[in-house]
């Protein structure tokens, strides 16, 4: 990938007017702040002073002598990295068409305003080693820094690909997202760069690979199953207690820090939401088909409990052997048993009775009678050292042609949100023998579209060198 070296003439993320400093009467915790002591240039009186300024997350705040307080927030604002003869080194901070200049001890500060701002010079830092994974919007590479030569992944969007507002808004929501979470069950974020023809998003590397090739490669034990499942979990728990919903949560988006203690950690935040009552998000319809919701398909108002059925298909591909909980092999049936939540437990027949319920819990079609991440992790399966096994005898679930004759599902591609769910069901009053120029039209227009474009962002999975996107397990 040929990365230039030029700096972009003007910032994707500056779209602000307006001046950068504000007056303001809301008081600051100055005990919560950077505070430091710059050089800062006086256009009154042309000549540089001793000002001291305080920063805290992304704003900046200082004191005028009237005893007015002034605040600048500087979010996504350009950054470098700047030196001056007497003053020495300095950072310059661009945004709205404004610059703020300061001099002197700027370590401290530059390491808090990297999280938040945005930088030019990727391709002095880091070096490329090799292509991870690919997506609708572009690249994730494996980079090393040329200053501590430790290995990070890079998320690289294409601008060109990125057409209009609601891309613009999706990128920005995904930084400010993933900068409002530190755990360790989630991949650390920590920069972000651009030029002008991308943008470039630094994360931690994961070394270990997919959840999706592990329990391909290994069938893990209902033991293990469960320590995977309480990682994601309490990684749950404190994204929902951060207002946000993940809404693509599956085995391909669950890395492994380290495959002997099974350590795992979420990435892909590019279709994460913060929660909202009345359900009016972006993108409403949007996840994997096989990982969603009943609710998303079914186009109703939806909550955190999404992501509990996720982790719940999850659950049951790791202890059935990496197999999905809707088994057809055709894929709009397979699409309508995810609508309907036609689940096939005699594929996990062999588990205990408690954890065979948190199952069931999770993926209850009822969103409200959906078990909440902090009732799964008090769930009796998780303080039980031991359980007892017991054998579920299990119909297998009827196929839905056969046993549901009215109504039947198509698929809506005539909605612009088919970009991010291609899979889109409607209920319709059809006959009860599906027409094969239906189905048919289905697969071509919806299933075959969806692998092109399902997944909308590429993970930072080091085991792939060209990623496959597969819609269905």
């Amino acid at each position: 990938m040929n990365i230039k070296r030029q700096v972009p003439s003007t910032s994707f993320f500056d779209i602000s007017k307006g001046p950068l400093w504000q007056n303001t009467t809301a008081s600051r915790n100055i005990n919560e702040s950077i505070q430091e002591n710059f050089y800062i240039y006086s256009e009154k009186q042309k000549i540089y002073k001793i000002k001291t300024l305080y920063l805290q997350g992304h704003f900046i705040f200082k004191k005028k002598k009237n005893g007015q307080n002034q605040i600048a927030d500087i979010l996504n604002a350009t950054i470098c990295e700047i030196e001056l003869p007497f003053y020495g080194a300095g950072i310059r901070i661009i945004k709205a068409g404004q610059i703020i200049e300061i001099y002197g001890m700027t370590i401290t500060w530059l390491q808090q305003l990297r999280f938040y701002c945005i930088q030019q010079d990727f391709a002095n830092k880091y070096s490329i080693i090799r292509l991870l994974g690919k997506g609708t919007f572009g690249k994730v590479f494996k980079i090393k820094s040329r200053i501590t030569q430790q290995d990070f992944a890079v998320k690289v969007f294409e601008k060109k690909a990125i057409s209009n507002y609601q891309d613009y808004l999706l990128i920005t929501k995904e930084l400010q997202i993933i900068r409002s979470l530190n755990h360790p069950g989630i991949t650390k974020f920590f920069e972000t760069y651009e030029n002008d023809e991308h943008i470039f998003l630094i994360y931690e590397m994961v070394e270990q690979g997919e959840l999706y090739t592990f329990i391909k490669e290994k069938h893990l034990s209902e033991e293990e199953a469960l320590l995977i499942l309480k990682q994601l979990l309490q990684s749950l728990l404190y994204i929902h207690s951060k207002g946000i919903l993940h809404r693509d949560l599956k085995p391909s988006n669950l890395l492994l820090r380290d495959r002997n203690t099974l350590s795992i950690a979420i990435a892909d935040f590019g279709l994460a939401e913060f929660y909202r009552v009345d359900g009016k998000y972006i993108f409403t319809r949007c996840g994997t088909p096989g990982y969603v919701a009943p609710e998303v398909l079914q186009d109703k108002i939806y909550d955190y409990k999404i992501d509990i059925y996720s982790a719940g298909v999850i659950l049951f591909m790791m202890l059935s052997g990496g197999k999905s909980p809707f088994n057809s092999t055709d894929p709009e049936e397979k699409l309508y048993q995810n609508y309907k939540s036609l689940i096939d437990y005699s594929l996990v027949s062999n588990i205990s009775e408690a954890t065979y319920n948190l199952l069931q819990s999770m993926l209850e079609p009822d969103n409200i009678k959906r078990i909440s991440a902090r009732a799964a992790l008090n769930h009796q399966v998780f303080r039980n050292k031991r359980t007892s096994k017991c054998s579920i005898m299990i119909k297998k679930t009827p196929r839905s042609i056969d046993k549901i004759t009215n109504p039947r599902v198509i698929i809506n591609t005539n909605n612009n949100l088919d970009k991010y769910l291609q899979l889109s069901p409607k209920l319709q009053n059809l006959s009860s023998k599906p027409q094969n120029n239906m189905k048919q039209e289905a697969i071509r227009r919806g299933y075959q579209k969806m692998q092109t474009f399902s997944h909308r962002s590429p993970q930072l999975s080091p085991l792939q060198s060209q990623t496959k996107f597969e819609p269905f397990p």
